[in-house]
């Protein structure tokens, strides 16, 4: 990972977020685990994120995926979040699952590239995270999301009803 901007792992804003989630889908090569609450709008529902989304998977579409497991599928599709649409054109290797019920008491919210590029908020809610330096962290974060992704479902919803 490119390690220029990246001096201050502590982050207390959406806007920072953001910026490091960005540079962070458009250093990635292989795939993008994204656990969060309802997609927070504030870092995710933005044209860069949706259009850096895209390009990840479009410039080879074999070899790279994206999974998001959320848990409130109706605030994104109420906000008509740019990612869901992106989502929507590129099925086939981007997958966005419902947590199950027996999930849904974790407040954290996370984003991964590539098995080990994490940004971490230990409350959805708030802004206060961190990028995480410790692979071993990283690794029981893959183990938490591999576990409620074995739980989670797709959800109808998300689909596009033409009429």
């Amino acid at each position: 990972m490119n390690q220029q901007n990246l001096s201050a792992k502590t982050l207390t804003s959406a806007t920072e977020h953001h910026d490091l989630t960005l540079q962070l889908i458009n250093e990635a090569k292989r795939s993008i685990d994204i656990y969060c609450h309802d997609l927070t709008p504030r870092i995710y529902n933005h044209p860069d994120i949706a259009d850096a989304l895209t390009k990840f998977i479009v410039s080879n579409s074999a070899g790279r995926n994206i999974k998001i497991l959320v848990h409130d599928i109706s605030s994104i599709i109420s906000c008509d979040h740019l990612v869901l649409e992106s989502y929507r054109r590129l099925t086939s290797n981007f997958s966005i699952h419902k947590m199950s019920q027996q999930h849904i008491h974790h407040t954290e919210s996370f984003f991964i590239t590539d098995k080990t590029n994490t940004l971490f908020r230990n409350d959805y809610t708030r802004f206060d995270g961190h990028l995480v330096d410790d692979p071993l962290q990283t690794k029981e974060l893959l183990n938490l999301f591999d576990e409620c992704w074995s739980h989670s479902q797709t959800d109808s919803n998300l689909n596009r009803v033409y009429l």
